[in-house]
């Protein structure tokens, strides 16, 4: 209240109290309409912005505008500080429900790439497992094959000098291949310790003719 507005505030409102009551619903009113003026997240970010909007709609309110034809209430708007902001309950409980799902979205990522780091690091063992048995089979068909060979031929060295040994005996003795062979009949039963022969009859266990 100031000195000049005294004489009109008595004349308009009669006593203080209908004045003061006067100017609390103007301000009331100019705060409303500065709040509705903004959406909910920029009361967190623009709170300069909005103590100003709400400054000045309150001088308008409480002092009125010569030049549009809007009255006051005989009152001065000194200053104006937004100190408290009071957000919806429902907005609260939105902004935790957004705040748990995107925890709950990073957690489930989180989770995924360690499912896949998971799978992926047991592809790549048994990958390799099946490398080393891959290459422990190729190995083992390699010494199997290399024996083998080797055994081969061993074997056929070992006929082929039987061969020439049987040849040159048979050269040597001048033998048919009747008298070869009971050269070799001789040579088993000379060598045999125990040697137990089942024939049927006629038996013939000796090749003595034909030598």
């Amino acid at each position: 209240m100031t000195a000049e507005n005294v004489l009109p505030a008595i004349k308009n409102y009669r006593d203080y109290h209908k004045w003061a009551s006067t100017v609390e619903q103007a301000g009331l009113s100019a705060i409303h309409h500065s709040c509705s003026e903004f959406s909910v997240t920029e009361f967190q970010n623009k709170r300069g912005t909005i103590q100003q909007r709400m400054h000045d709609n309150l001088k308008l309110k409480l002092e009125g505008n010569e030049s549009t034809g809007e009255e006051g209430v005989n009152a001065v708007a000194v200053s104006l500080q937004l100190t408290y902001v009071q957000l919806p309950a429902e907005y609260k409980a939105a902004v935790e429900e957004k705040q748990k799902a995107e925890e709950d979205i990073a957690l489930a990522i989180a989770q995924r790439r360690q499912e896949t780091t998971k799978a992926n690091t047991n592809f790549l063992k048994a990958k390799e497992e099946v490398r080393k048995i891959r290459d422990t089979a190729r190995n083992e068909a390699e010494v199997l094959l290399t024996e083998a060979r080797l055994k081969a031929e061993e074997t056929l060295y070992s006929f082929e000098k039987e061969a020439e040994a049987l040849r040159e005996v048979k050269e040597k003795l001048n033998l048919t291949t009747e008298g070869v062979l009971a050269y070799l009949s001789n040579r088993l039963l000379a060598e045999a310790d125990n040697l137990k022969i089942t024939m049927g009859e006629p038996a013939k266990l000796s090749r003595r003719d034909e030598l």
